[in-house]
């Protein structure tokens, strides 16, 4: 057999090396490549609002809430006109049954351009409740603060009544109470609408749970001369939930139910095992025989600092943050919280937690 000589001379050794560099290259660059459209699409996909990324005015990438926007021609040609002039352009885009979305085009290098997309109409009512937010915790705080002023002045410095005396600083400390009450309120809602809010779930009897619930309120249930019994079912399952949030959340539903039952009235506390059409949930409500919601106030009794109205004029108790932060605490659990009542026959809160 003939033997082959292969001659690799400086300029072979030359290409050779340059080759390798060239595909070295090229793998980096793709590489960087498909990482730079994944930290794209990962950017796209955090936002909450409708974002598509245009190159050379053509849609390259977009999030889920997008989906209906991809062949807007108004939305298209923003883009275009962003790219072509090399500019940030925000503009009015309409759509269905008068619905407008601010649109803002953002240049970027390299002939892309990012497109978001923001609701008026939602943006309008964020800020709308907001405000009604702000000026109903300052309704809320300047009403005590104004009654411990007041008590506080005519106090003064020697009590020459003394009974009134006393009288104002029995008034001066329960409002300073509902003030604290107030707060803490306001800062528990505020850790559990966090993003970094997370619940401390364990293993927990839902029964022994309710049962040392209802045992700290039947003081004050008995001074109200109100009955409260409890009734749950035998053979509940364990729970993984958080306890001292589940607690709050019935304890915030029996004092409801307290401060709107009349003397004489009666609350009950249940839960019961359903596994209707294959599932597993608890049920748990908290029943009582007192004032009853108006229908019109109902859709509203879990938005923040709404409060019911009550018959006969009487005033209205509680900061309007219980049932918010029992909903917030409920709907963590993956269940839901209700309501169902009749005016002067009483409610019945309720609400469901999964197996």
């Amino acid at each position: 057999m003939p033997d082959f000589i292969i001659y690799f001379g400086p300029w072979e050794l030359v290409l050779t090396l340059a080759a390798l560099a060239g595909a070295t290259a090229l793998v980096v660059w793709g590489v960087q490549w498909l990482g730079q459209n994944q930290q794209r699409r990962r950017l796209l996909e955090g936002l909450p609002y409708p974002a598509m990324l245009f190159h050379n005015g053509r849609l390259r990438a977009q999030n889920a809430p997008a989906a209906d926007w991809r062949a807007n021609l108004d939305v298209q040609a923003l883009a275009r006109d962003s790219w072509r002039r090399g500019q940030d352009i925000l503009r009015t885009i309409p759509a269905v049954e008068g619905q407008g979305f601010q649109a803002r085009a953002i240049a970027l290098p390299r002939g892309e351009t990012l497109l978001l997309l923001e609701d008026l109409a939602a943006a309008q009512r964020q800020q709308a409740f907001y405000r009604n937010f702000i000026q109903n915790v300052s309704h809320e705080l300047k009403t005590p603060l104004t009654v411990i002023q007041g008590h506080a002045a005519k106090m003064g410095d020697v009590p020459d009544d003394r009974e009134s005396w006393l009288a104002s600083r029995r008034i001066i400390a329960d409002e300073a109470k509902r003030l604290t009450q107030l707060v803490d309120n306001l800062l528990t809602l505020a850790r559990l609408e966090s993003p970094a809010f997370t619940l401390e779930r364990a293993p927990l009897n839902l029964a022994a749970l309710l049962e040392e619930a209802v045992l700290q309120v039947s003081d004050v249930a008995e001074e109200r001369k109100l009955s409260l019994s409890l009734n749950v079912s035998p053979g509940l399952p364990r729970l993984n939930g958080d306890r001292a949030r589940l607690k709050q959340v019935v304890l915030n539903l029996l004092d409801n139910a307290i401060k709107y039952t009349p003397a004489n009235g009666s609350i009950t506390v249940a839960a019961l095992l359903d596994q209707a059409d294959g599932g597993c949930r608890v049920v748990c409500s908290v029943q009582d025989t007192g004032e009853g919601i108006p229908p019109d106030d109902r859709p509203y009794i879990f938005d923040k600092l709404y409060r019911a109205r009550r018959t006969g004029g009487r005033p209205v108790e509680g900061s309007g943050l219980g049932l918010t932060i029992a909903q917030e605490i409920i709907q963590a659990h993956g269940g839901e919280i209700g309501v169902e009542s009749e005016l002067g026959r009483g409610s019945t809160f309720t609400f469901t937690l999964p197996c």
